[in-house]
């Protein structure tokens, strides 16, 4: 397993946070576009899933949706889309992409990150991930 690369993220209140000063057992990592038609299919699966649902409500999971770009317009319009338990925040210096953060090869792709941010997982469906929590948990 490899650790997962640190970021700072922007909040809409303009605070800004990092990947690793999430404390959680879990961190799902959910890279997105607002204009993404899969993006909003895979949030509509991951909104009603039960064990990811589980995982957050017992704070075992965080899911941290990130918008690597920093069109600051189209991440507000759609900000309201993103479930109030997730933490949504955007690449306000497209560091992410710039610099080689993580290679997002399409939208929306995912990682799972243990307590330590090693990945667990990355690149997998919605059906490995439910799969992956339940076996974890």
């Amino acid at each position: 397993m490899e650790r997962a690369n640190d970021f700072t993220f922007t909040l809409a209140s303009g605070e800004q946070n990092t990947l690793y000063a999430l404390q959680s057992d879990m961190v799902l990592l959910y890279f997105y576009d607002p204009t993404c038609e899969d993006c909003h299919l895979l949030m509509s699966q991951l909104e009603a899933s039960t064990i990811v649902n589980r995982l957050l409500d017992d704070q075992n999971l965080a899911v941290l949706a990130i918008y690597p770009e920093d069109d600051t317009e189209t991440w507000n319009k759609y900000a309201n889309h993103i479930p109030p338990q997730w933490i949504n925040g955007y690449d306000k210096d497209v560091k992410i992409h710039t610099e080689g953060i993580y290679i997002i090869n399409r939208f929306p792709t995912l990682y799972l990150l243990d307590k330590d941010k090693m990945i667990r997982m990355k690149e997998m469906t919605f059906t490995e991930l439910e799969n992956a929590l339940r076996v974890e948990n």
